[in-house]
C-alpha cells in the first residue's frame, strides 16, 4: 500500500473518532491525571495512594451582590462556578465557600457513584428566583471521575449524606468531566442508576488513545518506505553517473 494512501485513512480514522468523541478529542491526547480517592475501587491499585483534596473560597459582597467567582479543590477535581449575585449576601461583606470529600463514602442502594461524594457549603444560601437568565444560575458544578470505571450519567445532589439523592441532570462539554447546574448546594456525586444498562469501563475514554496509536503506527510504517525510495533514488542516480563516465570515455580521442 502506498505511503499517501496510508496516510490518508489514518486521517479518515481520525475524523472519526474525533466526532464520536467530540469536543474532548479536539484537545489534543494526553495522559488523564490519576483519580484521587476517598474511597478507592480495587481497580484504582496504585493510583489510590494519593488522599482527595478539599477547597475553599471568600467571594467579596459589594453593595449586597457577591461577586462572580469559582470555588474548587487543590486537586482540580471539582470546581463550583458562581455568577454575580449567586447568593443571598444582603449585610454581608463576604461569602465563604468549602468543598470537603465525605468519608465515610455515601453507598446508596439504588446508585452507583463514578466519583468522590463532596460537601458544598457556604455561609449564605443561593438565590432561587433565576428567571431563566443564565444556563449557569445560580450556580454551576462540574466533576472529574476517573477513567478506571464507568462514566458517570448525571451529578446526584442531597441534603444528607446517607440521601435521598436527586438527579440534577449532567452534560460532559469537556473529555472526563460531567457538569451541573444547581440552585442549592450539599452534598455531591457524579454517577450512574444502579440498574443501567450498557455502561462499560471505559470504553469512549479508551478510543482516542487506539487511534493515536493507529496513527503512530502509519506513520512509523511509512519510515521504511520512505528509506527504500531513498535507496532506490540514489541508486539510480550512481547508474546514472557510471553511465556518464562510460560514455566520456568513449567519447575521448585515444593518442
Amino acid at each position: 500500500m502506498k505511503r499517501p494512501i496510508l496516510i490518508a485513512a489514518a486521517a479518515g480514522a481520525y475524523l472519526v473518532a474525533a466526532w464520536m468523541v467530540a469536543p474532548g478529542f479536539y484537545d489534543g491526547i494526553a495522559p488523564q491525571q490519576p483519580y484521587n480517592w476517598v474511597c478507592p475501587p480495587p481497580i484504582a491499585g496504585a493510583n489510590s495512594g494519593v488522599a482527595a483534596a478539599s477547597g475553599h473560597l471568600v467571594i467579596k459582597v459589594i453593595d449586597g451582590t457577591s461577586d462572580a467567582n469559582s470555588a474548587f479543590t487543590d486537586d482540580g477535581q471539582v470546581i463550583v462556578s458562581f455568577l454575580p449575585g449567586a447568593f443571598q449576601a444582603a449585610g454581608n461583606t463576604q461569602v465563604t465557600v468549602d468543598i470537603k470529600p465525605v468519608s465515610p463514602c455515601p453507598n446508596p442502594s439504588d446508585l452507583h457513584f463514578s466519583t468522590n461524594v463532596y460537601l458544598i457549603t457556604a455561609d449564605a444560601s443561593l438565590v432561587q428566583n433565576t428567571n431563566g437568565a443564565s444556563p449557569c444560575q445560580p450556580a454551576c458544578i462540574g466533576m472529574r471521575y476517573s477513567t478506571l470505571i464507568p462514566a458517570p450519567s448525571f451529578i446526584y445532589r442531597s441534603a444528607d449524606a446517607n440521601g435521598p439523592w436527586t438527579n440534577i441532570g449532567g452534560s460532559e462539554n469537556q473529555q472526563f468531566v460531567i457538569r451541573a447546574n444547581t440552585n442549592q448546594l450539599g452534598y455531591f456525586a457524579g454517577g450512574y442508576p444502579a440498574n443501567a444498562t450498557n455502561k462499560s469501563s471505559g470504553t469512549s475514554q479508551l478510543l482516542p488513545i487506539a487511534v493515536a496509536v493507529l496513527i503512530i503506527g502509519v506513520l512509523l510504517a511509512g519510515i521504511p518506505l520512505a528509506m527504500v525510495r531513498r535507496r532506490r533514488a540514489g541508486a539510480e542516480a550512481d547508474e546514472e553517473d557510471d553511465e556518464g563516465d562510460d560514455d566520456e570515455e568513449r567519447s575521448t580521442p585515444r593518442t
